[in-house]
Formats: C-alpha cells, sequence, structure tokens
C-alpha cells in the first residue's frame, strides 16, 4: 500500500491505522502535515519517529508505539 496523507486519512476514520501500519513502513510527508500526521498516529497509537529532510519534508517510520523518538 502507498502511504499517502489521503490514505492515512481514510485508515485513521476506518479505524485501522494501528492495523494497517507494521514496523518498519515508512513514508513522506510535507512539514505543513506533519502536525495532523502526528496527530492521527497518536490518537490510534502507533509509534513513529519523524525525522526531517531537506525540500520541506518529513519521514515517518513506524516504530513500537511506546518508542517515538
Amino acid at each position: 500500500m502507498e502511504l499517502t496523507i489521503d490514505a492515512l486519512r481514510t485508515l485513521a476514520r476506518q479505524n485501522l491505522l494501528n492495523k494497517e501500519l507494521k514496523y518498519d513502513d515508512s513514508f513522506v510527508v510535507t512539514e505543513e502535515q506533519k502536525s495532523e500526521v502526528e496527530t492521527l498516529l497518536k490518537e490510534a497509537k502507533v509509534g513513529y519517529q519523524g525525522i526531517t529532510q531537506p525540500s520541506n519534508n518529513v519521514l515517518f517510520i513506524i516504530q513500537p508505539y511506546g518508542e517515538q523518538g
């Protein structure tokens, strides 16, 4: 599955984020979408690490819940 902001929103609406996202999955969003994605992941109790990259992007890597960096 390609993890886009729209796919993440859809999974969140269906309460499927914590079932569909697996350890070490990763995706990139823009800096403007970062806070929305963080909120979606936290509400679904999905652990992650967000790494700011050049070009105004943020790489999210899924980790076991409770190990956010």
